[in-house]
């Protein structure tokens, strides 16, 4: 929050409270039980609130899966990362099997089998985000370790045949990205041919990487579209949020989507309020000066403070609102000549949702991770580990034929 303007986003703060305690109760759940974990809450239901839409439950996992990022296929197919942080979970990326709540790792065992000191090319180090193309291929992103030795672990795009479970391609980023950066979320625009991802750590920016040669540039890094504007910051009630070491939480270009046709890529950092896009053909533009693109980059207003982003095929972009523990769906408007956004609340389900970030669309529902991140020890705020970390779904209206589905 702004230290000098506390009034916009404290009003935002009591409303979405007050919202939350008039309609924050259960609705109907359809539990699966995960491996590795005990067995799901018993399904409960109630009404929900007028033009809500159910929020279901697809898995829950217990704490030897802390769950960030998912990526589900036009079939149903559903995989699941736990990035390595302070602790390793049991595996880094799985296929979890919906019938019986078996974690599959994917591609196999040994990949999932992390060695200290071998090459990183067949082995996950950390996977932070999946994506599923419209070929209906699984892209994943491991951002590695500030701690390994990157130059035989470095950060890498990986991407899937998932009828053989095959590796395709890997890419590497160079020098585009150091130990000090953090990449953390992907989008593939195979319209172009470019990956899109986004840069939490150092200066932010968003890493924009050539499919057909692997080439990568860091674009934007340090323009006030990626870093966190330093009087704002990700609040729970009245707490800051803190690292272990009691500094102020500060993360950069965090959520990153495309619009369905391709022309736009929209970003944010996560400890801000503020909502930015870029021309794809800006970002892609390898002759365009620094200050030429920044000048390309719009503003879109200050909205809730999101983990992850994604824009369905009707141009709706979604996010969740870490601050009031809910999904929110925002519409592209036009005030006084320039694009903005409009914003609605999706899910209020502030009992049941935590830490709303990673997002899948497919056939019509709107998946996300509830990774619970402000309970674990990646913060001193003192919040106790509540929940199980669970893949939530709600339907959503039918989306236009022939646009993307993520």
């Amino acid at each position: 929050m702004r230290a000098d303007a506390p009034s916009l986003h404290t009003r935002r703060r009591l409303v979405a409270l007050l919202g939350a305690a008039l309609c924050g109760t259960f609705v109907r759940a359809s539990a699966v039980r995960a491996a590795g974990g005990a067995a799901a809450s018993a399904s409960a239901s109630h009404v929900p609130a007028r033009g809500a839409p159910d929020l279901e439950t697809v898995a829950t996992f217990g704490d030897d899966f802390r769950l960030v990022g998912i990526g589900v296929t036009r079939g149903g197919r559903v995989f699941a990362t736990a990035p390595a942080s302070a602790r390793r979970s049991r595996y880094s990326l799985v296929e979890v099997d919906l019938r019986s709540g078996a974690l599959l790792p994917f591609p196999d065992a040994d990949w999932n089998r992390y060695k200290p000191g071998k090459r990183g090319d067949r082995q996950w180090i950390s996977v932070q985000a999946l994506w599923v193309d419209e070929r209906d291929r699984l892209w994943a992103l491991d951002s590695s370790l500030p701690s390994v030795d990157h130059r035989i672990q470095p950060p890498k795009l990986v991407q899937f045949d998932l009828d053989t479970r095959e590796m395709v391609r890997t890419y590497t980023f160079g020098q585009a990205v150091t130990p000090k950066d953090s990449i953390n979320d992907v989008r593939i625009d195979l319209l172009h041919g470019y990956a899109f991802i986004s840069n939490a750590g150092n200066q932010g920016g968003i890493v924009v990487t050539k499919l057909s040669n692997g080439e990568s540039r860091l674009v934007l890094a340090g323009d006030r579209s990626s870093v966190s504007d330093p009087r704002e910051h990700l609040m729970f009630g009245d707490r800051v949020a803190r690292k272990p070491d009691g500094s102020v939480l500060v993360l950069q270009t965090d959520g990153v989507a495309l619009s369905p046709q391709r022309n736009w890529v929209y970003y944010r950092p996560l400890t801000d309020h503020h909502y930015w896009r870029a021309p794809t053909d800006a970002l892609i533009d390898e002759t365009l000066a620094p200050a030429a693109l920044s000048r390309r980059v719009e503003a879109l207003g200050e909205h809730a403070l999101t983990g992850g982003l994604l824009m369905g095929g009707d141009g709706t972009l979604y996010g969740g609102d870490l601050e009031h523990r809910t999904v929110v769906a925002f519409k592209l408007v036009e005030r006084g000549g320039k694009a903005a956004l409009e914003a609605r609340t999706l899910v209020n389900e502030s009992q049941r949702v935590s830490w709303a970030d990673g997002f899948a669309l497919q056939n019509d529902y709107l998946y996300f991770a509830d990774s619970h991140l402000h309970e674990l020890d990646n913060f001193s705020n003192g919040y106790p580990r509540q929940g199980r970390f669970t893949i939530f779904r709600v339907k959503l209206p039918p989306q236009p034929p022939g646009t993307f589905a993520g």
